[in-house]
């Protein structure tokens, strides 16, 4: 999303973003899919799970079903995700929690519940500079049981302008699928060009944007420097990994 010039994300994104994400996020089923196989728990565990930027609740829900017996703490920053997945997930209410966080605050880290199995996070950490996704990076470590995951979704960033080019290409021709798939027509590619959703071709190289992506490479190596025993990339399409580590 072309969020320049300062611009922050706000409610009408989060608003934007429930109507139209299954359309604006690459292979999101399939994201949602890696993910649920790589959490390091057996089906009937009890086990804690932290997300962070819980957004619409697609994850969560996925995760909870997934899990009978896991407990679910769900942070987001925005208010209106918030009541969204709360309505969206009233079902599971005695399995899980909601909270407000700022994912590049500090304090909300040491009031993660002691024993957590798996922190996961989709489309969130592009937010953080480099040297704070290295920071989040140790922190979690210290929060995970031993054998607990660290895992992400989220964007990368290319390393060149000509790769730029290419997941911008890729980006948009995989929207304009989803829309058609899913609505029959290109309205859902309208919005998401309208929106200048495309980070790739409307926020690479831009000083001033609100998206921060630091590239696959550096980021699996800073999971390693964080005390990650194994650090790896599990999908990957149009620039959007699915990535993480295992401690």
């Amino acid at each position: 999303m072309n969020t320049n010039s300062g611009i922050r994300w706000n409610e009408q994104d989060s608003a934007t973003f429930i109507d139209t994400s299954s359309i604006f996020v690459p292979g999101r089923s399939e994201q949602t899919e890696t993910l649920l196989q790589l959490v390091p728990a057996q089906r009937d565990e009890h086990f804690t799970i932290v997300e962070l930027a819980s957004g619409e609740g697609i994850l969560a829900e996925a995760l909870l079903e997934a899990f009978p017996n896991c407990h679910y703490l769900a942070l987001d920053g925005s208010e209106v995700m918030r009541k969204h997945l709360s309505k969206k997930l009233a079902r599971f209410n005695a399995r899980l929690e909601v909270r407000s966080f700022e994912i590049a605050d500090r304090e909300w880290r040491t009031t993660l519940p002691q024993a957590t199995r798996c922190i996961v996070s989709s489309l969130c950490v592009h937010h953080l500079s480099d040297e704070g996704k290295r920071q989040l990076f140790q922190d979690m470590a210290q929060q995970l049981e031993p054998n607990g995951a660290l895992l992400l979704a989220d964007i990368v960033r290319p390393a060149n302008a000509r790769i730029a080019a290419l997941f911008a290409h890729q980006y948009d021709e995989i929207v304009r699928a989803q829309s058609l798939q899913q609505r029959g027509d290109l309205s859902g590619f309208t919005a998401f060009q309208e929106e200048q959703w495309n980070y790739f071709q409307y926020d690479y190289n831009d000083p001033t944007s609100y998206d921060l992506p630091s590239s696959l490479p550096a980021q699996l190596q800073w999971l390693q420097e964080a005390g990650f025993k194994i650090a790896d990339c599990f999908w990957m399409q149009a620039g959007h990994a699915v990535y993480g580590g295992f401690i």
